[in-house]
């Protein structure tokens, strides 16, 4: 069943609200954005997919996810156009290992090893060639809505997730039980994470040692939700070109 307009303000109105408590900047979209914002969402994060446990997560944060958009239109001075935007536009897509400086995808990471944090997403990437331990930096031309935690491995082994964020270090996220008791293997998150314009993001797992060797102790994580990025993004093929100061999606901190 589509997504109603009047849904779709409601929507609107609560991140409003919302966007104000946490200090965020933010516009409202008008209704013909609105339109392209339900018709992108039901097709990318509902009609696309057949789990309904999937479809019921990204429902559940439809205001948040429409925080994303509305700061997108402040951050980015562009206006939202879909999952394929106009030149000069941005859209919504699900977020790809690339716009966190992971690498070409999400099992583009090697094994962890085992018995106490390791890095994720940070900045001594392959991809981001930084300093390996150090937060990379949202650009002004990404914000992202992180809803929850996935991995795309048959037998799940991280046993938490932690995020740093702006040099705080948040809450753990313990992971493996609720990935590896369900055949979807994702971990919801209770309020999502929001990376906008300057947002440094470090993200790092554990893997119990009773695992043993690195080599079994292979993983691929990823995040769920949805990004906002301008067309000119979109248009990059190549994950390579994403990091850097020439597109600012990523950065190295």
């Amino acid at each position: 069943m589509p997504i109603s307009m009047e849904t779709l303000r409601s929507a609107m109105a609560e991140a409003k609200r919302a966007t104000k408590d946490l200090g965020f900047e933010a516009e409202d979209l008008s209704d013909a954005e609105l339109d392209k914002f339900g018709r992108s969402f039901e097709r990318q994060f509902v009609l696309a997919i057949k789990e309904r446990e999937i479809i019921d997560l990204y429902m559940r944060h439809l205001e948040e996810i429409m925080m994303g958009a509305m700061i997108g239109v402040s951050q980015m001075k562009k206006r939202f156009d879909g999952e394929r935007p106009e030149a000069g536009k941005f859209g919504m897509v699900k977020p790809r290992a690339g716009f966190f400086g992971i690498g070409d995808d999400w099992d583009s990471v090697s094994a962890f090893t085992t018995g106490s944090p390791q890095n994720w997403i940070h900045s001594g990437t392959t991809l981001m060639a930084g300093t390996a331990g150090n937060a990379v930096k949202i650009g002004e031309n990404a914000v992202h809505v992180i809803i929850a935690l996935g991995t795309l491995h048959k037998a799940p082994k991280i046993e938490s997730h932690q995020f740093t964020l702006d040099g705080k270090p948040k809450p753990i996220v313990i992971t493996r039980e609720p990935q590896e008791l369900s055949d979807l293997r994702f971990r919801e998150l209770d309020v999502a994470f929001i990376f906008k314009k300057n947002t440094t993001v470090l993200g790092k797992v554990f893997i119990g040692d009773q695992l043993g060797t690195v080599i079994s102790a292979l993983d691929w994580p990823y995040l769920i939700g949805a990004s906002f990025v301008p067309e000119d993004v979109l248009r990059l093929h190549d994950i390579a070109t994403l990091p850097g100061t020439i597109y600012n999606v990523v950065l190295t901190t």
